[in-house]
């Protein structure tokens, strides 16, 4: 068993499930959030960018606030058409202000319901292209420090230096609903195989018991999460995402039974 008591407060005690929320747009709905709330442990609610609107980010929060789910920002390049994941160029300058943009506007909701900002995940192509951009990662990295969070990255690539580089603490994270390549660079969904649900619940169960998850040509690749308590992303926009979620739910307590002693 995983001895986690020397945990810091920002260490997550075992394995969690994180999903994305929120990223419904006026009429426009995608995912139930509602289904997914008590199968979670932290919502990752969109704040305008890719998805999402001033109702819909107050909805999400009042929903996460009933389930007692853990809030963190997801912003996205400010691209609803393409859903955040297209590729989009943007300064320095730019991206600073967009991060401090968008998480702020989730701020707001957040301080009037009482529920405090848990963590920072960007979305879509912006957290992709910052694994290897050292630009795009550097200023998203600098607006994320003044917010005083954990920002929610894939070790071993410029997500966790460059928050070292800030003095953001930083919480490992993994995927089982879309693939990696043989090199271990996320590819997200539009690159990815389909995922069944036992294809899920089994990398969930390597993930935590040997940090190693099938990549898309199905080689096994380790992602930096050997040992060590992390969280596992899902997606709310895919058909099968009540499944998919439910999925990883079944293995994650399995493996925090296992190795954490935690339910």
């Amino acid at each position: 068993m995983v001895n986690s008591t020397s945990s810091t407060p920002h260490q997550l005690q075992k394995v969690e499930i994180n999903v994305d929320c929120g990223e419904a747009f006026g009429f426009w709905q995608c995912g139930p959030d509602e289904e997914l709330m008590p199968l979670i442990d932290a919502a990752n609610i969109a704040c305008g960018g890719h998805a999402g609107d001033p109702v819909t980010i107050r909805r999400t929060v009042a929903l996460a606030k009933k389930h007692g789910i853990k809030v963190g920002a997801h912003p996205g390049f400010p691209d609803k058409v393409g859903f955040g994941r297209r590729v989009l160029a943007m300064t320095s300058e730019q991206a600073y202000a967009e991060m401090l943009y968008q998480v702020g506007a989730l701020k707001v909701f957040l301080d009037e319901a009482g529920v405090p900002l848990n963590h920072i995940k960007p979305h879509g192509m912006w957290y992709i292209m910052m694994q290897n951009n050292e630009e795009l990662n550097d200023a998203a990295m600098r607006a994320i420090s003044h917010f005083k969070v954990p920002v929610y990255g894939m070790p071993n690539t410029l997500h966790e230096s460059g928050a070292k580089k800030y003095g953001i603490p930083f919480i490992p994270e993994a995927f089982v609903d879309v693939n990696y390549n043989s090199e271990g660079i996320l590819l997200g969904v539009p690159g990815s195989r389909k995922m069944t649900t036992e294809d899920i619940y089994q990398a969930a169960i390597s993930l935590g018991k040997k940090g190693v998850v099938p990549a898309v040509d199905h080689s096994l690749v380790d992602v930096g999460v050997k040992g060590v308590p992390f969280t596992i992303c899902l997606h709310s926009d895919l058909k099968t995402c009540r499944e998919n979620v439910a999925a990883a739910r079944k293995a994650v307590n399995e493996i925090n039974q296992e190795l954490y002693n935690r339910s």
